[in-house]
């Protein structure tokens, strides 16, 4: 976690026992560079340095060059360029942040700067950071742009409408998790207060970096609170809408003393003097308190500076709060230098003695403020309570009762006369909330527009085609969620696929191996049963006999397998592989050449194994299958690296890797779910049909395998499997899954009978 030189890292003692070691992350970073930047770097050397000394004089160099980065864009400013850059990198655990770096602020994680965004979109077109036209200025004190706010919104997947640059009170920027600083607002100080990462103890807020970065992080936007680079405290633009520099009240002295310098400049340009001397830190205060008597003590210019809360324009706050209990309301406009000033209308207030006028001093306001509030509570939340209940009552007692509802004074009904008659009401009562929604019968749900429908993939290929298949299937097309056929439309219907195997696994599920029998052992009969019998769309081959270690097969064993298939179905093939990066290219190859024509499914390619099988499927006419490790960056980042290569997008179905019921599945849903939303969002990079294997997660799980007799409890084991499977499947399904390949017979034709049900609505 962290950038720059504040990296770290955690290895558990389990990781440690089974063999992770530091040469491990020396092979990561080399991995990474090649795989990352393929145009610029060729050959790649780690060097790992642990002897304390030397890692601490080149971490001194280190943060002479990142002072150097930082010195280059001292001279430009946000007003003389017409384009920032965005970063997206941190959207796998931040799925709704957008990071807009531009020269004076740079990214929260304190590694990217408006240079450097520029740069790595001239690396690579397609990737995290993008250009961001800055458009028409809709606020130059808060730092408001039209076309910046419509990028965020669309890349925010429609959750942030409006991010204000330059201030902390109102529409802050969105924060991941990878900032460097967390800036909040300290009211009793009429300021605000940084801490950073390295510093692990409390703050004036009464929390610590890691309990502010858990309630601000994921991707939020809280007023009050902001994440940034450290290097940000020291722009022109820090807080330039709530007050400048003046506003800093407390800081670690760690991050004080790092900051000196330039922090010093800042002061003096703002006429704030010795200010910065003023500034609080742990040594002085960690309670709110203390940090207010500390600040009255030695005239922290924070304290003579208007309510930093006053200064949220008009247009942020909702138009219930500034309405006022007589009728009238607050009323907001323009400072001198910009920024919103506050006024109150006049509320009824005694007049002092002897007639003199009243001065509206910012302590009248308050206290006014806090009197309207309190009244308006004191009136509202009794009545709004009492026909909330008299309500809830009315509608239980007409649902399960059969009775009218009987009317309370407080919920509109007329009011009991003396003897116990009801008087005449003089105007009809208001009809409730419960008679409101039982007026209801029918409404029209909210469609969202579909910024980018889902590429369509086809399957397999007929004699006319160059193939032999009987017939040819597609998978996605979507322009709606799944099965949100009010909402858009799913023109292909999700796919069954079945698995056969070149070599049956001694792990294979005693279950299975009962219901399939002999023809376990024989993949084209096993096929030809899967089809004709269990209604299997497609046909998986798991060539992982293949593998070195698992039997070593030959590609030419393999190609024969793959052959004897096709002629044994006739639906479209998936060719599973292994991770053996060197054999599995191999058997992919000759796979590939030897059924040219066929349009097979090559399953799978990934980040560090992809040139091979995706050249062999574009010079012999197949598809692929892209998989990424349950990562939406990762996804989207190969899908570019083939496009890069020319690889056609409706010839990739892409793999996300799940996890079974029990066994993560929660979580692979959820980024199934943000990919296939991401994509009709817009992001044509993340819009492809997707494939999961709910046989092959189920049945590594203990619940599909364990005998009745350890278990009984968990009742028939047969039943059981078929049910664990077709759960795990069902979830994948709703999470946005195109072909779901599955092991166990009954739970694949339950499946595609659901599938069925659910395309018919």
């Amino acid at each position: 976690m962290g950038q720059r030189d504040i990296v770290w890292t955690r290895v558990s003692k389990a990781g440690f026992q089974k063999g992770l070691r530091l040469r491990h992350y020396g092979e990561i970073l080399h991995a990474k560079l090649l795989a990352d930047y393929p145009a610029i770097v060729d050959k790649v050397k780690v060097t790992i340095i642990t002897d304390k000394d030397e890692v601490e004089r080149r971490v001194a160099v280190a943060r002479k060059v990142y002072d150097e980065r930082n010195r280059r864009l001292e001279s430009m400013t946000d007003e003389s360029v017409d384009t920032f850059y965005s970063c997206l990198l941190c959207q796998s655990f931040a799925p709704d942040h957008v990071c807009i770096i531009t020269p004076e602020r740079l990214g929260l994680c304190g590694a990217y700067n408006w240079l450097d965004g520029k740069a790595a979109f001239e690396i690579d077109e397609t990737g995290p950071n993008q250009p961001v036209k800055k458009g028409e200025t809709l606020d130059p004190v808060q730092g408001v742009w039209k076309d910046v706010n419509d990028f965020v919104y669309v890349n925010s997947h429609k959750s942030v409408r409006q991010f204000n640059a330059y201030s902390i009170m109102n529409n802050p920027m969105t924060s991941c998790g990878c900032f460097e600083v967390i800036c909040a607002y300290v009211p009793e100080a009429n300021g605000v207060m940084a801490v950073n990462r390295e510093y692990q103890g409390n703050t004036p807020i009464g929390m610590t970096f890691s309990s502010l970065a858990g309630a601000v992080g994921g991707g939020q936007q809280t007023p009050g609170f902001m994440g940034c680079g450290k290097i940000f405290l020291t722009s022109r633009k820090f807080l330039y809408a709530d007050g400048g520099p003046g506003r800093i009240v407390w800081m670690p002295k760690e991050l004080k003393s790092v900051l000196e310098p330039d922090l010093r400049k800042r002061f003096s340009e703002a006429g704030l003097g010795d200010a910065f001397d003023k500034i609080a830190d742990e040594t002085n205060a960690v309670e709110a308190a203390d940090l207010r008597a500390y600040l009255e003590k030695v005239g922290h210019p924070a304290l003579t500076m208007p309510d930093i809360a006053s200064l949220v324009p008009a247009s942020s706050v909702p138009a219930a709060e500034t309405k006022s209990a007589q009728g009238g309301g607050e009323s907001r406009g323009s400072s001198r230098d910009g920024t919103a000033a506050t006024a109150i209308s006049p509320a009824p207030v005694a007049a002092p003695a002897g007639g003199d006028q009243v001065v509206a001093t910012d302590e009248l306001i308050a206290r006014i403020k806090e009197q309207i509030k309190a009244e308006l509570a004191s009136e509202i939340r009794p009545a709004v309570a009492r026909e909330i209940v008299g309500d809830i009552i009315d509608s239980l007692r007409t649902k399960f009762l059969g009775e009218a509802p009987s009317r309370s004074p407080q919920s509109g009904g007329p009011a009991p006369a003396p003897g116990g008659r009801a008087a005449a009401p003089s105007t009809p009562p208001a009809p409730s909330a419960a008679e409101k929604l039982a007026g209801i019968t029918a409404f029209s749900p909210r469609k969202e527009a579909v910024e980018c429908p889902i590429w369509t993939v086809k399957l397999g290929a007929t004699k006319a085609e160059g193939g032999t298949r009987g017939k040819t299937l597609s998978v996605g097309g979507h322009s709606c969620m799944p099965f949100h056929l009010w909402e858009g439309s799913m023109t292909n219907r999700p796919l069954v696929a079945m698995e056969v195997y070149d070599a049956v696994s001694e792990k294979y599920p005693a279950e299975l191996r009962r219901i399939y029998g002999d023809v376990l052992n024989d993949p084209a009969q096993m096929a030809k049963l899967c089809v004709e019998k269990y209604g299997a769309d497609l046909i998986s081959v798991r060539l992982e006999g293949s593998h070195p270690e698992k039997g070593d097969r030959t590609p030419e064993d393999e190609v024969k397998l793959v052959k004897r298939v096709l002629e044994a179905v006739d639906v479209p093939l998936i060719i599973t592989g292994h991770n053996h990066y060197e054999k599995i290219n191999e058997v992919m190859k000759a796979v590939a050449q030897g059924c040219e024509g066929e349009n097979l499914l090559l399953s799978w390619v990934e980040q560090d194994n992809y040139r091979s099988i995706a050249g062999s499927a574009m010079a012999y006419g197949h598809s692929i299958v892209s998989q990424s490790p349950i990562d939406v960056n990762i996804a989207k980042q190969l899908n570019i690296l083939l496009g890069n290569m020319d690889f056609k997008q409706e010839r990739i179905v892409m793999d996300p890797m799940t996890g079974g019921t029990g066994y993560g599945i929660e979580y692979s849903y959820s980024v199934m779910e943000r990919i296939r939303l991401t994509a009709l969002g817009g992001d044509r990079m993340l819009a492809g049909p997707l494939i999961v294997a709910p046989g092959q997660e189920s049945a590594k799980a203990k619940e599909t395998r364990a005998i009745e007799a350890d278990f009984p409890e968990w009742g028939d084991l047969g039943r059981r499997a078929a049910l664990w499977e077709l759960s795990t499947a069902m979830g994948l399904l709703q999470a946005g899954a195109d072909i779901l390949i599955m092991y166990h017979p009954e739970a694949a034709m339950a499946l595609h009978t659901s599938i069925d049900r659910l395309m018919a609505n």
